[in-house]
């Protein structure tokens, strides 16, 4: 077999057109590189350089080892970059869930930051309840999720806070309150409210019920819905009320209105969840960036 660091040699008389300038390049006497040459023609078993010139001219089995030594040269550094950043989880596949309400705004950006950093990373992206990821992380299903906190059962698992914004009620469009920029939560004390499952989002369901708690009132929770978006179309088809993440703002269905909260508005958090002692290159990667953004 032939080595590459032959090959190299070779292509730098080559380009070179002289031993001396080759050698010079290369960082080597000119002795060494001579004797290298005549070695590399013994394994190959032809000329390779036309020697009865002053400068060193290419004999047709050399001009097509130029060639193919190039191919080689370049498919080896390839194969040691792709290698490297393996090993640094630039390539590979990272599986993302996430809850519907984090793609409203602070994930879409950390997404694009990831895939522009690492270009070779593949991302699978999956909606799923903050129940259902832990059931996929625990699974060996996805290897990141997003989800809302607090968890009611984290073993096996590591979490790190990402974000929180405030929450908004949103009611219907022809609702008495609709007209009104902020409003007391307690005014939607008598309302009947469209709720997020407690079975499928523990921690968001928990968060409103506290909220409501702090407000004086019990909620009488009139229907449920498994999604953010689904939440929003109840409410716009007359089914009842709802506190959301104010940044589904940005879904704006017909009929429907979105109204700040007076006082310290309750908050939807967000934490990064994921397989406790995982320390595959890809999640290392995204976690780094992700504490970068939430700085």
């Amino acid at each position: 077999m032939i080595e590459l660091r032959l090959l190299r040699q070779f292509i730098a008389v080559a380009e070179e057109r002289h031993v001396r300038r080759a050698a010079e390049r290369l960082g080597m006497a000119q002795p060494p590189l001579s004797t290298a040459m005549r070695r590399l023609e013994d394994v190959i078993g032809a000329a390779l350089f036309d020697r009865s010139r002053r400068r060193v001219a290419l004999t047709p089995a050399g001009s097509a080892l130029l060639e193919e030594a190039r191919r080689t040269l370049a498919q080896a550094e390839h194969a040691v970059a792709v290698a490297r950043q393996a090993g640094q989880g630039l390539t590979g596949l990272l599986r993302v869930t996430f809850v519907g309400s984090a793609m409203f705004e602070r994930l879409p950006p950390l997404l694009k930051a990831l895939r522009a950093r690492h270009p070779g990373l593949a991302l699978d992206l999956r909606e799923a309840t903050t129940m259902r990821q832990l059931d996929e992380l625990r699974g060996g299903r996805g290897d990141l999720g997003f989800v809302i906190p607090p968890l009611p059962d984290s073993e096996g698992l590591e979490q790190r806070p990402a974000w929180a914004e405030p929450m908004v009620a949103v009611v219907p469009a022809d609702h008495a309150l609709a007209g009104c920029g902020r409003i007391d939560l307690a005014d939607l004390a008598d309302e009947p409210f469209v709720m997020f499952p407690q079975g499928e989002g523990p921690g968001f369901h928990a968060a409103i019920l506290e909220a409501c708690a702090k407000a004086g009132f019990v909620p009488r929770i009139a229907q449920s819905a498994h999604q953010m978006h689904a939440i929003v179309s109840l409410v716009a088809a007359g089914f009842g009320v709802s506190l959301v993440p104010a940044s589904l703002r940005r879904l704006r269905p017909h009929g429907v209105r979105y109204l700040s909260l007076a006082g310290r508005a309750p908050q939807a958090r967000i934490a990064a969840v994921w397989r406790r002692g995982d320390r595959s290159p890809a999640l290392l990667q995204a976690l780094s960036l992700l504490q970068e953004e939430i700085r």
